[in-house]
């Protein structure tokens, strides 16, 4: 995980010329026979960037935002709620010698690492489960991805606006905190979770961990990446891929903390929809740094329980190199 810009959420001049290489240009996305034609969006507004048609994922719905002044899609069903079963794993990874990673499921997770899946059964709401990956050095990032699931662990009115407030919170106080104490200096996270409560069932991020949702055989990137290579996408000079990514498209443009700086962030709210059992993986980027998202889904289509879906990804990112620490959580949300 590389740190957030020094420029903060402000994108660093690109330096890409300004007729970009013929293998930079994005010629348009297949979806249904038809090359859809998204309006520009600013960055931090939009939902994730459309897949290819060759890895058998299904186009991210429209952006649409929750707000704390607005009333959100789910808020005409103020009493619904979701119950949530299924597995997660952190791990250190086969490089790094800490682990940065922390879960919340149920139970908080962080500073250790577990080889084995740990079931998650939660019969009621309000829940949140989320990932977090730690950035700024072994002390700052651990430090600062217990803090994140800490802190969403002890929300109680689980909304939109109260996760987007502790979010905003802790990234101010972490660069605050780097002001004064130098080794935790540039400290933060990334996080993504799914939340449930009084206002339904939302998925939000900061950062590139990540949320995907999956619908038969369609695996669907639901969260936005706050990352170089999406900026890049965003504006055409690069096409969207998937796997491993070269080291400068790391470069995060938005995290929970990670500057020198005290710069507000926004974090990306998606409201979810589910009327039947549905399947979600929530994961840090050592995840989808080492496995391709059709890889990802040929193991969780022919692994229908939880356990074995997450040992069998843990185990495929590790043959692949390993080289970040590993968190993912597979679960399955049901409305009561």
């Amino acid at each position: 995980m590389q740190p957030v810009n020094p420029g903060g959420a402000k994108k660093a001049k690109s330096s890409f010329p300004a007729m970009a290489p013929s293998f930079l240009i994005d010629e348009g996305l297949l979806v249904d026979g038809k090359n859809p034609h998204y309006p520009p969006v600013p960055k931090s507004k939009a939902s994730a960037h459309s897949p290819k048609e060759h890895m058998n994922l299904s186009a991210p719905t429209a952006p649409t935002r929750f707000s704390g002044t607005k009333k959100s899609p789910t808020e005409d069903h103020p009493a619904c709620y979701y119950t949530v079963q299924g597995a997660w794993l952190c791990h250190t990874g086969q490089v790094r010698r800490v682990n940065e990673d922390a879960v919340l499921a149920g139970a908080k997770f962080y500073g250790r690492s577990r080889e084995t899946a740990t079931h998650v059964d939660i019969s009621s709401g309000p829940w949140i489960v989320a990932v977090s990956d730690g950035i700024g050095g072994h002390r700052g990032g651990a430090e600062a991805s217990r803090e994140v699931v800490e802190a969403l662990g002890e929300i109680t009115r689980v909304t939109p606006a109260s996760v987007s407030e502790t979010l905003r919170r802790l990234n101010r106080e972490f660069c605050e905190r780097g002001q004064t104490d130098p080794d935790l200096m540039a400290m933060g996270a990334t996080v993504a979770g799914i939340g449930c409560g009084t206002r339904g069932l939302f998925a939000f991020n900061v950062g590139d961990s990540r949320v995907y949702r999956q619908d038969k055989k369609k695996l669907v990137q639901i969260t936005r990446d706050d990352s170089e290579a999406e900026d890049l996408i965003d504006v055409g000079l690069l096409q969207p891929y998937d796997g491993p990514r070269p080291g400068f498209l790391h470069a995060l443009t938005q995290a929970i903390g990670g500057r020198e700086e005290v710069l507000e962030i926004d974090p990306h709210m998606h409201p979810l929809h589910v009327e039947e059992r549905t399947r979600f993986l929530i994961c840090s980027d050592g995840l989808t740094d080492m496995l391709h998202s059709p890889e990802i889904l040929e193991i969780l289509v022919a692994e229908p329980r939880a356990d074995r879906a997450v040992k069998t990804l843990f185990e495929r990112a590790m043959n692949a190199g390993g080289v970040d620490n590993i968190t993912l959580a597979v679960i399955e949300v049901e409305k009561v």
